[in-house]
């Protein structure tokens, strides 16, 4: 190495050593290539997109949003208090003018005419003491369902009264009387005539008993006319052993009502005075007796609207038999079954 060589790398500044755990950084080397066309090409194009951007500056975006609608402000307030004592003031007002035009009109609306139709067993001064309606009474203050209730409760063979009350002064009352009764023993072995709803009638003798359908297998317990009647408990014998089972009361309730049922049944089905007997000894096993010893066995209570229109309708083809028996229980089929008497 030549003296000049080495002056010249004494002149030179010496490294500085490197930190520990920092590498020293790599120096880039030029190695003087020069430029190739793709360089300059694109060197080119960089240069005239940064002149565009200098000549024309991108514009600005904005956001147009659509205009907002104006709501109307809500401006709460404290509800009004409810003043209390006015508010009954008010009612008490309204129910004095009410209670004055009431008594306005009761003072210059007097009962002064009582039509009574429809009687025939009662006569219409009958009907009219019973109603309890009187001239010079407030047509107004007449209740048409009390008087109808009067009329019935006091004379037992009203089955259904209307009454209307007519402005100026007339009290109109339209009764429906009994047309069909039946006989029943009472407890004490008296005989009763009963409705079809169960209501009790009057008291009649045996012999007059024996003109009506009667009733078999059930007793009442101390009827009174114009009230409904009870079933008392009684025994059901048997045929074929001869003893008897005493019923409870729940029984007996049920017999009373298979009777009302049938007697309901047979005057809607206009089956009025045809049948002699409606024995009701076993609820479970109805009976129905014509004067010409034809049995209708009903068997229960159930379905017997159904089994009075068959009976109606099947009466009509047995009009000339003499005696026998129809099964209408319809226990096996819906048809009923007539067995002559042998």
């Amino acid at each position: 190495m030549d003296t000049k060589q080495k002056k010249r790398r004494s002149a030179q500044p010496a490294k500085r050593p490197a930190k520990a755990g920092k590498a020293a950084p790599a120096r880039r080397r030029k190695t003087g290539a020069p430029d190739t066309p793709d360089r300059e090409e694109r060197r080119r194009r960089i240069q005239q997109r940064r002149r565009a951007k200098a000549k024309n500056p991108p514009r600005q975006q904005r956001v147009i949003r659509p205009p907002r609608e104006e709501i109307p402000a809500v401006v709460y307030t404290n509800p009004k208090q409810l003043r209390r004592g006015s508010f009954l003031w008010k009612l008490v007002s309204m129910a004095a003018v009410v209670a004055a035009v009431f008594m306005g009109l009761s003072v210059f609306f007097r009962v002064e005419t009582v039509t009574v139709a429809g009687a025939e067993k009662y006569t219409p001064w009958m009907i009219r003491q019973a109603s309890g309606v009187n001239a010079g009474d407030a047509l107004l203050s007449i209740g048409e369902a009390r008087v109808a209730s009067r009329i019935i409760s006091e004379l037992p063979y009203v089955d259904e009264v209307k009454v209307d009350v007519r402005l100026p002064g007339t009290v109109e009352i339209q009764v429906t009387e009994l047309q069909v009764t039946y006989s029943i023993e009472d407890e004490n072995s008296a005989w009763w005539l009963i409705s079809s709803s169960g209501r009790a009638v009057e008291q009649v003798t045996l012999e007059q008993a024996m003109g009506y359908t009667r009733v078999e297998g059930l007793t009442i317990r101390a009827p009174q006319a114009g009230q409904t009647v009870q079933a008392v408990p009684g025994q059901i014998i048997d045929p074929d052993e001869g003893t008897g089972v005493t019923r409870d009361q729940t029984e007996a309730d049920e017999q009373l009502q298979a009777l009302i049922t049938i007697m309901t049944e047979l005057e809607r089905s206009r089956i009025i005075g045809e049948i002699a007997i409606i024995d009701v000894s076993d609820a479970a096993q109805l009976r129905l007796e014509y004067p010409q010893l034809l049995t209708v066995r009903l068997g229960n209570a159930q379905r017997m609207e159904y089994k009075i229109r068959y009976l109606a309708a099947a009466a009509e083809k047995l009009e000339g038999t003499q005696n026998g028996e129809l099964d209408l229980t319809l226990e096996y089929s819906e048809d009923a079954i007539f067995t002559p008497a042998r």
